[in-house]
């Protein structure tokens, strides 16, 4: 089990007291890394160090819907 696995097993256990097998846990780490890869980039491209916290969670909601 590689780490984001063991991090996605450690937080599904954790947070969630949620237990899945290992080909699960990798699934999520794999759909966990593509989600917040997407983020990192939406809030890269569009939100600089001086915006309002507000500003994120109005971009979420904008790609969201996309």
């Amino acid at each position: 089990m590689d780490d984001k696995t063991r991090t996605a097993a450690g937080i599904a256990a954790g947070l969630q007291g949620l237990k899945y097998d290992d080909k699960r846990l990798a699934e999520i780490a794999a759909e966990v890394e593509a989600l917040n890869d997407a983020v990192r980039k939406a809030a890269t491209e569009r939100l600089t160090f001086d915006d309002e916290p507000a500003a994120f969670a109005s971009l979420m909601e904008r790609e969201a819907r996309q």
